[in-house]
């Protein structure tokens, strides 16, 4: 190299700022230069490109070097993406994965799908919860715990700085509806109301606080042989239109020592409802053996309601029920909660109850408290 710095004997090489090394010529018109389509960690890497040049110009082979290349900046996410793959990448239950996508689809992505997720702040995610309105608070606070959940592994993975989901108590779910809490001589009435068959299935409801899929999907496997102790392992959970067998929404089984005045009827109804095998269900529906859909079950039960004066009854107030009984029993919160499978962040508390042997002189205690709310015909009854 000789001459001016960075001038060589054909080509030129020059340092950038950067520290890395820049080639370039000027063509075989005399006129054009050109540039190599990168720079270089090291001098002698230029020099090997610019020899490269050089000889295919001798060779008669030299085609105009491709444009240097732009490295283009990363694309910033947008929610719409971003939600995707996070739900892609979760373990969930079809039907809470259908909840999801749902309403991801029709509330969430709408509004906030096409923006970067470092554009979403504060303020747009009160503007957005604010136009989900007051008329249904359940889905809004589903919709908004989502959004939350999604945000904050957004914030684990560095695509934003903070979760901008900061709106005060929009994760609690604010009934629109108070459950209607019977008292026990009306859950006598209303199970008497039910046709034969089906009379059990308020009293398994309202005093072993189960919910109508659970319900649907026992079995007489479930039960002891005394039927002291009920096992609640599956439920029928129904989504798109489709039915399937699954575990119980906390995702785990349960034993629910039954009140003893209520065994009584459990056994009757096995003796004249339930075949002898494990796997006989206790309820069906039209044809023996066939489980019952809930829009069936609950033509039944809007028949039995009405004659007890409850019209707005729903089947869902019977676990209400269940568990203001049990607290009244004197159940301790984690009792209470074993009792019903009610799943919290934490998780140990819900069998320590069972653990303890607790749950056994709640059911006693529950039968007791009952028996004493009872006329002596409704005693009978029982």
């Amino acid at each position: 190299m000789t001459g001016k710095k960075g001038k060589r004997g054909w080509g030129h090489i020059r340092k950038l700022p950067s520290g890395r090394f820049q080639a370039s010529y000027i063509g075989p018109d005399g006129l054009s230069r050109y540039k190599a389509p990168t720079t270089y960690s090291t001098r002698m890497d230029a020099e090997g490109w610019l020899s490269n040049e050089r000889r295919k110009i001798e060779l008669d082979v030299w085609t105009p070097p491709a444009p240097a290349m732009v490295r283009e900046k990363p694309k910033e996410p947008v929610l719409r993406d971003y939600s995707e793959r996070w739900l892609a990448e979760r373990t969930l239950k079809p039907r809470t994965r259908s909840g999801y996508a749902a309403n991801l689809r029709l509330h969430i992505n709408p509004i906030l799908g096409d923006i970067d997720l470092r554009h979403i702040t504060a303020q747009t995610i009160r503007s957005w919860y604010a136009g989900l309105g007051a008329e249904t608070p359940t889905r809004n606070s589903h919709c908004y715990s989502l959004l939350h959940a999604i945000c904050e592994t957004a914030v684990e993975d560095g695509l934003m700085q903070v979760n901008p989901c900061t709106v005060r108590g929009a994760m609690a779910v604010k009934r629109k509806r108070q459950p209607i809490i019977l008292d026990v001589p009306e859950v006598a009435k209303l199970a008497d109301a039910m046709p034969d068959h089906l009379r059990v299935s308020v009293l398994l409801a309202a005093w072993a606080g189960l919910r109508w899929g659970e319900t649907a999907e026992l079995r007489r496997k479930d039960l002891d042989l005394d039927c002291v102790t009920l096992t609640v392992a599956r439920a029928i959970t129904r989504r798109d239109g489709v039915s399937r067998i699954d575990t119980t929404k906390g995702g785990e089984a349960r034993t629910v020592v039954l009140p003893p005045h209520i065994r009584p009827d459990v056994r009757d109804h096995l003796d004249k409802h339930v075949s002898d095998d494990p796997e006989a269900l206790l309820f069906t529906g039209g044809r023996l053996g066939r489980q019952m859909g809930d829009r069936v079950y609950r033509e039944y039960f809007d028949i039995a309601r009405k004659s007890i004066g409850r019209e707005t009854l729903r089947v869902h107030d019977l676990r209400h029920f269940a568990g203001t009984q049990a607290t009244l029993a004197g159940g301790s919160l984690k009792e209470v909660m074993a009792r019903l499978g009610h799943s919290t962040v934490a998780a140990a508390m819900r069998y320590q109850g069972l653990v303890s042997g607790r749950d056994m002189a709640l059911a006693e205690a529950l039968s007791l408290m009952a028996q004493g709310s009872l006329t002596p015909k409704e005693d009978q009854k029982l």
